[in-house]
């Protein structure tokens, strides 16, 4: 008994030691969870101190933006995947006049919009304003942002300072078509008081009325040049295919073709995709002032081919002379001629009416050896106006041996 009592008594001690050293280590671990408890409810507190900042930024920002796009003067379309809207700005009602949340982008285009003359130009609303459109797809939607601006007046603008600066051309041209014309002018005197004399034949009159005829021939031909050269303003424009305009032209000009024995040939390679907007007085100029150069240079066979790739391409070649490389930059500038008696108003005005329809023109290499005019035209796509247009396109029957037509149906 007596020996068992100290024994136990260690054993107690012992017990007592380690439950004092767990509790001590007990104790530590709480107080390093409760400090880490503490840790992470400041950065858990700082977090959410940092989230609320940052959502009350983007709250600012999204409300700047709503703010912006409410006093945009722009208007601005919403669409989704299938192409109908889902969010716009009052811009867009008001520009617009109808439109609501649901409508389908294609239904609307076709009742607010007129047929437009290319994707990437301005479209016209059915009220006559203009607009400029522009379209970004979104990025983690399907979907894409309009937005369209109402340039109208900037456009109107714009045809004020084209017609002023082909006035102030015209205003310098005027000296040097005065002093073009003073040679014919004196020459059709000349030969009118020979015409007034009695004691001419038969004969000679015919003759001195013929040259008086073409001496005031000329002077036509340059008045009516330098009038193309000052109009060129996008007034009359109407949708044209491009395949009945040279049905038209061929018919035109095959008395003129027959007298002086030269040959045309047309292919058209288009299928009647060639469809433009223009004015159609102006482009039968551009391929009468084309076929009168041709004609002036010695040309016998002209060639149309007529084709569509991303625009409406129009190639007028010849097996004439051909351009001299060292007058090639020249071509196009008013006045500007290497034949005696020539204008040099004829290719003047067939550039400016190519390029007040926002086409292209430039001189190639023909493979016959003459010159060969390249003329590009943007396109109008839209499926109702190719329906439209593309019945319309008969064969052409030229009746002449000299007018050669190749279409592909």
């Amino acid at each position: 008994m007596n020996r068992s009592t100290p024994e136990r008594q260690q054993s107690l001690e012992a017990a007592f030691n380690l439950f004092n050293q767990l509790s001590e280590e007990l104790t530590g671990s709480y107080q390093q969870l409760q400090h880490q408890v503490l840790q992470l409810s400041s950065e858990l507190a700082a977090a959410r101190s940092e989230r609320i900042l940052q959502l009350a930024d983007k709250e600012r920002i999204a409300d700047r933006l709503e703010r912006l796009l409410e006093t945009l003067p722009a208007a601005v379309i919403v669409l989704d995947g299938e192409e109908c809207v889902q969010e716009f700005n009052p811009a867009a009602l008001r520009l617009l006049g109808s439109i609501n949340e649901g409508d389908d982008w294609r239904e609307l285009r076709r009742q607010l919009f007129q047929i437009p003359q290319h994707s990437g130009d301005d479209l016209r609303l059915c009220n006559g304003r203009i607009l400029s459109i522009s379209s970004c797809d979104l990025e983690q939607v399907p979907g894409r942002i309009l937005v369209m601006l109402d340039v109208t007046e900037t456009r109107k603008l714009q045809e004020r300072l084209n017609r002023q600066e082909r006035l102030g051309a015209m205003g310098e041209m005027s000296a040097q078509l005065a002093h073009q014309m003073r040679t014919p002018l004196s020459s059709a005197l000349l030969y009118t008081s020979h015409l007034s004399r009695d004691d001419l034949t038969s004969g000679q009159r015919q003759r001195f009325t013929g040259k008086l005829r073409s001496r005031l021939q000329h002077m036509e031909r340059q008045i009516r040049d330098i009038l193309m050269f000052a109009r060129g303003s996008s007034e009359g424009e109407e949708i044209i295919s491009l395949s009945e305009l040279l049905d038209e032209f061929a018919e035109g000009i095959r008395p003129e073709l027959n007298d002086v024995a030269v040959t045309l040939k047309i292919e058209d390679l288009s299928a009647g995709a060639a469809v433009i907007k223009g004015r159609r007085d102006a482009l039968l100029g551009v391929l009468s002032n084309l076929t009168d150069n041709a004609l002036q240079q010695g040309a016998k066979r002209i060639t149309l081919l007529l084709r569509v790739t991303d625009d409406v391409e129009l190639l007028f070649s010849d097996n004439g002379p051909g351009v001299p490389a060292e007058i090639r930059e020249q071509i196009f500038d008013p006045f500007f001629t290497n034949r005696a008696g020539g204008t040099g108003l004829g290719l003047a005005v067939v550039q400016n009416l190519v390029l007040s329809h926002h086409g292209e023109i430039c001189l190639t290499d023909s493979l016959n050896g003459g010159a060969c005019f390249q003329l590009a035209f943007p396109r109008v796509s839209l499926e109702k106006t190719e329906q439209q247009i593309a019945v319309k396109l008969p064969v052409l029957d030229t009746g002449s041996p000299l007018i050669e037509t190749r279409r592909l149906s």
